[in-house]
C-alpha cells in the first residue's frame, strides 16, 4: 500500500514532466517522424496481405490528430489485377472514431485528381434490412470525372468522352448477402461518342459520331432492379435530343471476395428527336427503328419500346404509346 501511495505521489509531483513528454511524443509522431520513408514498407505489406493482387505507392505521407485522426497521401498510384492502374494527386483518409471502436469501416475518404476529378466518400452506420442484416450508409459525390478514364475502369467497349458529376446514396451490406438500395443522380457534360463498332446480340453495330451538351440520369436501384425515374439525352438544339424511362435488372454478385454484376431483363421506352444532319450520318444505325419514325420540320421523331429477357438475346422493339 505504501508503494502505491509513493507512486501516486511521484506521478502528482511529475505531472508537468509527464505532460511535456506526451506533447513531445505527439509532436514527434505527427510532425517530425519521417513518414515518407514508410512508402516502400507500406507497399510491400499491402502486396503481401492481398497476395500480390494489389499494389499501392505514394510520394508523401502525413498524419493528423486534430480535429479528427487522419492520413494524407500525395501522388498515390494504385495497381490491381482486376482493374487498370489508378492514380490520385491527393488521398485523405479520415476514419470515424465510432467506427474504430466498433471495428467497422466508417469514415470519410476524399481523392483529388482521381480519374481527373474529385471524389468524396462517406461510410457510416445504416438501418438494418427487413431481414435484420446490418447495412452501411454510403454517400458518394464525384465532380468532373473523366468519362474516358471511367470507361476504362468499367471496361466499356465503346470510346466515350465527357465529364461526369455524380451524387449517390446507398444502403448496402458490404458482403452483398442482400441487394443494396441505391439512389443515383448523374450528369454527363460535353458528351462525345466517336465513330465506333460494338458487338451486339444482333451482330456488329456501327455507331455514328455524336456530340451532346449533356446526358442526365436519375434513378434508384432496389431489389436488384434499376429504375430510371428521369433520363434525358441531349438538350433542345442538339442533333439528338430525347428522353428514356424504364428499368433493367442489375444483380451484384459476391464471387468469393470478387464482386461483379449480372444484367437481367430490361424494358425501356424511348422518345428521340433527330435532326436531318444526324439522320444522314446515322442512316444505318437508325434503320432498326425506322418503322417508328414521324417526320418533323428539321428531321424526325422516334418513339418506341425496347425490351428483352436478358442482355444476351436480341431485343424486341415495338411502338410506344
Amino acid at each position: 500500500m505504501e508503494q502505491i501511495r509513493n507512486l501516486l505521489t511521484l506521478l502528482k509531483n511529475s505531472k508537468g514532466k509527464i505532460f511535456v513528454m506526451v506533447v513531445s511524443s505527439f509532436v514527434f509522431l505527427f510532425f517530425l517522424f519521417p513518414f515518407d520513408d514508410l512508402s516502400d514498407l507500406i507497399s510491400s505489406q499491402v502486396s503481401k496481405m492481398t497476395n500480390n493482387s494489389f499494389y499501392v505507392q505514394f510520394e508523401r505521407l502525413k498524419m493528423s490528430l486534430f480535429p479528427t485522426p487522419g492520413v494524407k497521401m500525395d501522388q498515390v498510384y494504385i495497381e490491381s489485377i482486376r482493374t487498370p492502374a489508378l492514380s490520385a494527386e491527393e488521398l485523405v483518409i479520415t476514419p470515424s472514431v465510432a467506427g474504430i471502436i466498433a471495428q467497422k469501416p466508417y469514415g470519410h475518404v476524399s481523392a483529388k485528381g482521381f480519374l481527373k476529378g474529385d471524389v468524396d466518400l462517406n461510410v457510416g452506420k445504416g438501418s438494418r434490412s427487413e431481414n435484420g442484416i446490418e447495412r452501411q450508409k454510403i454517400e458518394v459525390s464525384a465532380k468532373k470525372i473523366s468519362l474516358h478514364d471511367l470507361r476504362g475502369l468499367a471496361n466499356i467497349p465503346v470510346l466515350l468522352k465527357g465529364q461526369v458529376n455524380l451524387e449517390s446514396t446507398a444502403l448496402a451490406d458490404l458482403t452483398f448477402q442482400e441487394q443494396p438500395d441505391v439512389d443515383l443522380n448523374m450528369t454527363i457534360t460535353q458528351f462525345e461518342l466517336p465513330p465506333s463498332n460494338v458487338n451486339t446480340p444482333m451482330g456488329p453495330l456501327t455507331l455514328p459520331d455524336l456530340k451532346l451538351s449533356a446526358v442526365e440520369l436519375k434513378g434508384r436501384l432496389a431489389a436488384g432492379r434499376f429504375i430510371i425515374e428521369t433520363g434525358t439525352i441531349g438538350k433542345p438544339g442538339d442533333e439528338l435530343y430525347g428522353t428514356i424511362k424504364g428499368n433493367i435488372g442489375i444483380t451484384i454478385v459476391n464471387r468469393g471476395g470478387s464482386f461483379g454484376q449480372q444484367i437481367g431483363a430490361y424494358n425501356f421506352e424511348i422518345d428521340l428527336k433527330a435532326k436531318k444532319a444526324f439522320q444522314d450520318r446515322a442512316a444505318l444505325f437508325l434503320t432498326f427503328i425506322d418503322g417508328y419514325k414521324t417526320p418533323t420540320a428539321d428531321g424526325a421523331q422516334y418513339k418506341f419500346k425496347v425490351s428483352a429477357n436478358n442482355a444476351m438475346m436480341p431485343p424486341s422493339i415495338s411502338p410506344a404509346r
